[in-house]
């Protein structure tokens, strides 16, 4: 069959894809019949390399299966497997330290990490299934609370690397990605200016792990049945909407945690079913608008340390304890523009049929960490006493009680509220 000029075909027989790659011109296109080829290939010119179905690129199990190392080359179609196993060396399937890359439909196993960006800008990672080799009931989603120690990036040795991993990159664009199995399933560090959607996440430590990684937008993704479903950290100006964090339970884990995260939107996600829903800590300016935020353990820990973020149309519905506090809950707010949340057992009291409560509601935490610390204590949650101490509070607040005060509660089915101005 002819072939464009530039184009080169592999033949089945290529026993390196190697040689092929290096002797195709910069930009062509090398097309790679099914067959297994010989691995640890390094890419150092601008390149598309296609697979067929059954082409697969098998490593030597020291170092990094596929190298790109130039800017403008494609990655798309291969089974790739069986990198090195060094942290030191970032040892992983396919490891990307150029701009521009295309890394495409690509099916990922028996690696370190699946996908590592270093140093790289405007790169594509989309379509590609990453299976590592992680139990996720056998890693340790650390309290958030106990400070930053468990949320480094290195894997224990001998143990799984990270499914999509990037270091002081911009511009990426990860889209329609499957990760299951791996340490952690996408790890940010020092990375601004991407676009995450429509990834699938499950069976990993943390779905998302984030730090220092500014204007960033999080869509449409799914993190569900991981010891923590996102961790984010230490970062300003994301953009977190229409995601869902579900199912990911264990004696310590979280949907979503937002720790020392400024000037974010925070909108339409979905956090059902964790251990612990929502987690705020030394968070500033957010707005969290119109999330379902139910059935979870506990239903949102919010930490006295966080000022002027605002609250309106969100559903903390059906939660075994709906809230958690540590401090009081200072400058922020409960509601905008005259619309608050959804709330159980809110006074049924709306004589203009607005669908808002004409009553302030009020969540109290009498328990606090006590119930983490001491776990029994929280079978005292639905006593006599705390149920009238809470129909007590509701009707008059009691003074040095830590509290969160919802000004104009939803029932019913009165509208949600998007987009709030902050």
């Amino acid at each position: 069959m002819a072939l464009a000029a530039g184009n080169v075909r592999a033949s089945a027989e290529t026993p390196s894809l190697q040689r092929l790659v290096d002797a195709a011109a910069p930009g062509a296109t090398v097309r790679v019949p099914p067959g297994v080829y010989q691995g640890d290939v390094v890419i150092e010119k601008p390149l598309h390399l296609i697979g067929s179905p059954g082409a697969e690129i098998r490593g030597s199990g020291a170092g990094k299966t596929v190298a790109i190392t130039a800017p403008d080359v494609t990655v798309e179609g291969f089974l790739i497997t069986n990198s090195g196993r060094n942290l030191m060396t970032d040892d992983a399937a396919i490891h990307i330290s150029a701009d521009r890359a295309l890394v495409k439909n690509n099916q990922i196993a028996n690696s370190l990490h699946g996908i590592y960006l270093k140093k790289a800008r405007d790169c594509r990672i989309v379509g590609n299934t990453i299976t590592g080799t992680a139990v996720a009931a056998e890693m340790d989603a650390s309290d958030p609370g106990d400070g930053l120690e468990n949320c480094d990036a290195a894997a224990p040795k001998g143990g799984p690397g990270n499914g999509i991993h990037q270091w002081s990159c911009s511009g990426t664009f990860l889209e329609g990605n499957v990760i299951t199995r791996t340490r952690d399933g996408i790890y940010f560090y020092f990375t601004d200016h991407n676009v995450i959607k429509n990834n699938t996440v499950s069976h990993v430590r943390y779905g998302l792990h984030y730090m220092y990684s500014d204007d960033n937008v999080f869509e449409g993704n799914r993190f569900f049945e991981n010891a923590g479903g996102a961790v984010i950290m230490l970062s300003e100006r994301l953009t977190v909407r229409d995601n869902d964090f579900f199912d990911n339970r264990g004696g310590r884990a979280t949907g979503l945690i937002l720790l020392s995260v400024d000037d974010s939107l925070v909108e339409n996600n979905r956090i059902e079913r964790n251990t612990l829903g929502l987690f705020i800590n030394q968070a500033n300016r957010n707005r969290v608008i119109a999330n379902k935020i139910d059935s979870n353990h506990t239903g949102l820990h919010f930490n006295g340390n966080s000022d002027a973020n605002s609250f309106s149309a969100n559903s903390f519905r059906r939660n075994l304890y709906p809230v958690e506090m540590n401090g009081d809950s200072g400058s922020t707010r409960w509601e905008v523009a005259g619309v608050g949340n959804r709330w159980d057992n809110v006074a049924p009291l709306d004589f203009n049929a607005d669908g808002i409560g004409d009553l302030p509601h009020r969540e109290l935490d009498m328990l606090g960490y006590l119930r983490r610390n001491f776990p029994p204590i929280g079978l005292l949650a639905d006593s006599p006493a705390l149920r009238l101490l809470r129909f007590a509070h509701q009707r008059a607040a009691i003074p040095g009680v830590n509290t969160i005060q919802d000004n104009a509660p939803l029932l019913g089915s009165a509208p949600g509220l998007r987009h709030v101005a902050p």
